[in-house]
């Protein structure tokens, strides 16, 4: 194996010292941090009201303070009803994804009379099922989906009138585009009380956020915040039913290997009409991003016929527009690659300036030091969803999870082995003749990479069956050109590297294609993978748009030092890199 690398040290904490040490340098250099917003003091304004709600709560990571609470696990203990009786809790676990409208909660509890119930509710989007065993019906897996289209309002609203999603439904509805990890202080203007559909009233000293409820048309929420800003309180009105929510003890309630500072409710009641459904006590949380989907089985979508839609959400990047005046460079009959080039992922200049500010409910000993540790893991593109997510089939939405929450074990990063494709990212230059293209590496992903590089064909030949047997890091490639686009296609992956960071692991049956295709000074990257050992279907990244770095230097890239494997054993943290 070839161990070129920057040193990665193997505990997770000094793993974010490595990574954020020259950040924090450079912000130190220049002196104070501007902030992207700060309300004034004692603001009773919508503006300041969303900030603080979400910056209290632990929702807004990064220096530039983003809404990066994507996704999140629960459990709890308590009672809830069933078939209008009470029933105890054995196991309850509700894995929530608020980018995609998606709730499974998984639910064993015993009846007064002794009987056990078991039943995982699932919504997605405007789709709403039963299920007897987790993913029933995809990819397929065994068991049953039974549709369930008067629950998909009641399932909306818990996802929405929830302590992190009540703030993000209040956001959403003070703008037309229902944005994917938005700061809420960039949104509008101060000194409003009303903006869209949400507004704020104060009533005893408490803020009180008005706001519809997202996917469920004509559903009215009310929220109370506490002292803190904390969600205490929502009602929910649609036609003749209330439904309440109450909720208390807030606190970071992840495993004590995994502190974070996301804070969720440690109590939480629910009422319909003023009878209690259900009634909770947290046990654990994952507030980490940690893999969630909720494919819709094609029973269920034939079944229910669907004819509306949720809204679409749109990750907050800045991407200037591509310059189409521009003449596109050719070598002879198709577009020359050749450059250096550089390209934003998703959320452009992440992590820039240092740690995040503490807020008001952190501890007194906090640190942005300590912040840009524990953010890092929410705001990776590929945990964030910036890249999308790969669909696995069932049996593998567990070992995900297990993957991403042990990374710093896990992560063949940690052991120095090279990224690979996909996750090794565009190429940072490339150098073409009218045979192949030559690229090279400069690390993707979030900081890791080895400076690899890749020699291609381009001259459209195919696969050597002999060439085939050989499984390597970055696949056995040939090219071809399909008009102006260059068509990558990689074969015989070894399976021990991942699709990207979040424990997306791949088979050795992996089929890559990349599609390059050049207009003026950019270059159109678009990624899809097949791999249907583990995948429902094909996993296809959003394009991303590389451009020409005009530095005279880009192409000069540092050679790297030696990779240091540490022992994983002694790993005593599950915060991520």
């Amino acid at each position: 194996m070839n161990l070129r690398s920057i040193a990665w040290i193997r505990t997770a904490l000094a793993i974010g010292l490595a990574l954020i040490a020259p950040l924090i340098a450079a912000a130190q250099g220049r002196g104070p941090v501007k902030e992207p917003y700060t309300p004034a003091p004692d603001a009773k304004d919508l503006k300041s009201v969303l900030f603080n709600w979400m910056r209290n709560e632990g929702m807004l990571k990064g220096h530039d303070e983003r809404d990066m609470v994507a996704m999140l696990e629960y459990q709890g203990k308590g009672t809830i009803q069933v078939e209008g009786q009470p029933c105890t809790v054995a196991k309850y676990r509700a894995s929530t994804n608020y980018q995609t409208f998606s709730q499974r909660i998984q639910y064993t509890c015993t009846r007064p009379n002794g009987q056990t119930v078991s039943n995982i509710e699932v919504v997605s989007g405007l789709y709403a099922w039963d299920e007897d065993t987790p993913g029933a019906g995809i990819g397929g897996a065994k068991g049953k989906a039974t549709p369930m289209p008067a629950a998909v309002q009641e399932r909306l609203i818990r996802i929405w009138a929830s302590p992190q999603g009540a703030p993000k439904a209040a956001a959403a509805g003070t703008t037309e585009t229902f944005w994917l990890g938005k700061n809420p202080g960039t949104l509008f203007a101060d000194g409003v009380a009303t903006v869209g559909q949400t507004s704020v009233s104060w009533e005893n000293g408490k803020p009180v956020v008005t706001f519809p409820i997202p996917g469920v048309p004509g559903a009215t929420a009310t929220a109370t915040l506490d002292a803190k800003f904390m969600t205490e309180r929502v009602v929910v009105k649609l036609g003749s039913t209330t439904t309440e929510f109450t909720y208390g003890d807030y606190r970071d309630w992840n495993n004590p290997l995994n502190k974070i500072y996301v804070l969720y409710a440690g109590k939480m009641v629910e009422r319909r009409n003023g009878a209690v459904v259900r009634d909770l006590t947290t046990t654990q949380t994952e507030t980490g991003n940690v893999y969630v989907v909720a494919p819709v089985p094609a029973s269920v979508q034939t079944a229910m016929n669907v004819t509306g839609q949720i809204p679409r959400g749109v990750v907050a990047k800045d991407e200037p527009p591509i310059d189409r005046s521009i003449a596109t460079p050719r070598m002879g009959t198709h577009p020359d690659l050749t450059g250096n080039w550089t390209y934003t992922d998703w959320i452009g200049n992440y992590m820039t300036g240092g740690g995040r500010r503490c807020a008001p409910t952190e501890a007194a000993d906090c640190t942005r030091s300590d912040n840009q540790t524990y953010d890092f893991e929410l705001y990776s593109p590929s945990r964030f969803g910036g890249l999308g997510r790969p669909v696995y089939k069932p049996e593998y939405w567990d070992k995900v999870q297990e993957l991403d929450m042990w990374t710093n074990k896990y992560d063949p990063v940690m052991t120095c082995q090279p990224l690979g494709i996909p996750r090794e990212g565009p190429p940072r230059r490339i150098m073409q003749t009218d045979r192949d293209v030559i690229f090279f590496y400069e690390g993707g992903d979030a900081g890791g990479g080895y400076g690899e590089y890749r020699v291609i064909p381009t001259d459209d030949r195919k696969h050597d069956p002999k060439k085939a047997i050989e499984s390597t890091y970055l696949g056995y490639t040939v090219g071809r050109w399909e008009g102006d686009t260059l068509v990558l296609d990689a074969i015989s992956f070894v399976d021990s590297t991942w699709l990207g960071r979040g424990g997306f692991f791949h088979s050795a049956d992996m089929h890559v294609v990349e599609r390059f295709t050049r207009e003026g000074d950019v270059i159109r990257y678009d990624v899809r993978v097949e791999d249907p050992d583990v995948l429902v279907e094909p996993w296809v990244l959003p394009t991303r748009i590389l451009r020409r770095n005009k530095n005279p230097d880009a192409g000069l890239l540092p050679e790297r030092g030696n990779c240091e494997v540490y022992e994983t054993a002694h790993i005593s943290s599950q915060i991520r890199h």
